[in-house]
């Protein structure tokens, strides 16, 4: 009985130096906490690449952006989407919008659809992507109801376009015209289906105060003929500084 006493008592004893040694070898939360405080100041500057209208949208001169083969409205504006987030309120961000015609049966450039103007003194790299908007609109989108064809190129200028650039960047030449930059987006309505062949042009520079000129070609099949609908593609501009 005794013995059992003593066995009884060591173990409580090397229970206790175990919980000791767990109690001063376990991690302690520290209680000190460090801050320490910055300011940030946001200040308001103009874009270092914005959109000017080309001169291609006013070819009639009546300065009028809601009418005509080439529409080129620079002043819209799209909701960045916070209210429907519950971020609070929503703050409209520059949206333009581009409307162009496609003449069945014929081949149409429209060379200076708009001009991209670094304004800014230091070089800058702007990309050109077809992509969903921010409230989530498709990249392509279209209404057209005959089973017509065509094909759309975007190019950008490699030459300042300070003035314009007067060449044509044909898409099935075998050379292009050394003003154009040789990359290009590319759509194509398929069975009357709009579609992405080629969704983004690469970046390229902008020197400080320079432009660069944006040009659509259009070709579009005779089997277009008649159809009323309307097709639709949304792209966005990228600059980050060199």
């Amino acid at each position: 009985m005794q013995q059992n006493i003593k066995s009884k008592t060591k173990k409580r004893g090397l229970y206790i130096v175990l919980a000791f040694a767990l109690f001063i070898g376990a991690p302690v939360l520290s209680a000190i906490l460090v801050q320490n405080f910055t300011q940030w100041n946001m200040t308001v500057d103009e874009p270092p690449v914005r959109k000017i209208q080309g001169a291609d949208a006013n070819y009639d001169g009546d300065n009028d952006d809601t009418t005509g083969y080439l529409q080129v409205n620079i002043g819209g504006t799209i909701a960045n989407g916070d209210a429907g987030d519950g971020l609070g309120t929503d703050t409209n961000l520059s949206h333009e919008e581009i409307t162009f015609s496609c003449f069945t049966g014929d081949r149409t450039y429209y060379t200076d659809v708009i001009q991209l103007q670094n304004t800014t003194t230091t070089d800058w790299n702007v990309a050109l992507t077809v992509e969903d908007d921010l409230q989530g609109n498709p990249g392509t989108e279209d209404s057209f109801t005959t089973t017509g064809t065509a094909d759309i190129w975007m190019y950008a200028s490699n030459a300042n376009s300070i003035p314009a650039v007067a060449t044509y960047p044909n898409p099935t030449a075998a050379v292009l015209a050394p003003e154009w930059n040789p990359d290009f987006i590319q759509l194509e309505v398929l069975n009357g289906d709009l579609q992405v062949a080629d969704d983004a042009v690469a970046a390229f520079t902008i020197p400080g105060g320079e432009q660069r000129q944006v040009a659509l070609v259009v070709d579009c099949s005779d089997d277009m003929a008649g159809d009323t609908g309307t097709g639709t593609f949304r792209m966005t501009v990228a600059s980050s500084p060199q």
